[in-house]
């Protein structure tokens, strides 16, 4: 006959042993609802052209992190271009796979994608970029990476930007141009990755990945990631990354347009992008595609306006 004492160690084993496969059962549970979940759909463009080193950085990260992948990237160089589309004749060619070149804007690329590509499968989420250079401050207008970007939530899809940045001084480096961002381009892709990664497991489920008219700009500062100083979540400087300057040439009339480096300080806009970019972080900007402001930032105008309005029309 069994002591009571044997009788509580068996007891206590069964509990154990039924924890276990609970335990079990539970993990391969989750392993399953993961592995028949359907991946993210992420469609990618960006503003340096389809053959650029930082979209083939982006594209790679997203594809080894398990996500479905649609590239609609411009042909060409379209820097610059913001959010510029084509009217006319727009050229497309399908390459392997789930990738397109577009003979248009980026713009055009994610419009198009959207429209006659994608139109029956909409991604979940439009990723520009990694450009080739910071798009930061007041720049962020006239940037095609973010100009696409923005294209995205007006069309009801939610987007990221994301750049690598760009130091002038090494314009003539050899034996290639811009070393510093080139090696920005993987950690860049990496950080995105981790960043989507996070927005999915914060979302309501069922919900967007972005709340509607917001989307996301990321500067990754282009120096080693040992002196990288963190992620700063920053608002929009009124000034930009770079200026313009231009150089008289020895044609009468005739200027060279090129860039230098703007202030990074903006007196007016506390913990600003630019300035925490200079700062060695890597900078998230929450940007508004929403093009109406607030009630209370529109009221002092709205006054002035209504004031017009009441003058009859003679």
């Amino acid at each position: 006959m069994k002591s009571a004492s044997s009788r509580l160690r068996i007891r206590m084993l069964r509990r154990k042993r039924s924890r276990c496969q609970f335990a079990i059962i539970a993990a391969l549970l989750l392993s399953c609802a993961s592995l028949c979940a359907e991946p993210l759909h992420v469609l990618l463009t960006n503003d340096d052209g389809f053959e650029a080193q930082g979209i083939t950085a982006m594209h790679k990260a997203l594809l080894d992190a398990g996500y479905e992948v649609s590239v609609a990237a411009p042909r060409e160089q379209q820097s610059g271009s913001s959010m510029r589309v084509t009217l006319g004749t727009i050229m497309v060619e399908k390459l392997e796979g789930n990738f397109w070149v577009i003979d248009g804007t980026p713009a055009d690329s994610v419009s198009f994608a959207l429209a006659k590509l994608l139109a029956e499968k909409r991604p979940d989420i439009v990723i520009s970029g990694i450009n080739f250079g910071q798009n930061l401050g007041s720049n962020a207008n006239l940037s095609g990476t973010v100009g696409a970007a923005i294209m995205a939530t007006q069309l009801s899809i939610p987007a990221i930007a994301v750049s690598a940045g760009l130091d002038l001084s090494e314009r003539d480096a050899k034996p290639d141009r811009f070393p510093s961002t080139t090696a920005a381009f993987g950690p860049a892709a990496q950080f995105t990755v981790r960043f989507i990664k996070q927005l999915e497991l914060s979302r309501v489920k069922d919900a967007p990945m972005l709340p509607p008219n917001q989307l996301v700009n990321i500067n990754f500062p282009a120096i080693p990631g040992a002196d990288i100083k963190g992620v700063a979540l920053t608002n929009v400087a009124r000034v930009g990354g770079f200026a313009p300057v231009y150089l008289e040439t020895e044609r009468d009339g005739e200027y060279k347009a090129t860039l230098r480096h703007g202030d990074p300080i903006d007196p007016n806009v506390p913990n600003s992008d630019m300035q925490q970019f200079a700062e060695g972080y890597i900078t998230i900007s929450i940007l508004d595609g929403d093009m109406n402001p607030s009630s209370e930032a529109r009221k002092p105008l709205s006054e002035r306006i209504d004031k017009f309005l009441a003058v009859p029309i003679r």
